[in-house]
């Protein structure tokens, strides 16, 4: 069972800006193998993201946030995307 009152610290900026930083519930993003969720206690780990990401700042709530291209990375409840870059 999941502590409630266990968060993720999300971080998602492109080359500009930072276009969010906060706590949340939980995160869905979209990488080659499809749609995924992180929660709080997920492995940590690194993946290229692709079309969007959604912050759930509460398990009732979403952000939308579209984006071209991106690399996620989880490491101990922190989540921080990187969007919108250029290979």
């Amino acid at each position: 069972m999941i502590n409630s009152t266990t968060n993720l610290t999300v971080v998602i900026r492109n080359k500009e800006k930072v276009l969010y930083s906060g706590q949340a519930a939980a995160i869905t993003s979209v990488n080659e193998k499809g749609v995924f969720d992180v929660l709080p206690r997920h492995e940590n780990f690194i993946t290229l993201i692709k079309e969007k990401v959604i912050i759930h700042p509460t398990l009732r709530e979403n952000k939308e946030i579209q984006i071209e291209n991106g690399i996620v990375r989880i490491y101990k409840d922190k989540v921080y995307v990187y969007v919108n870059f250029k290979s």
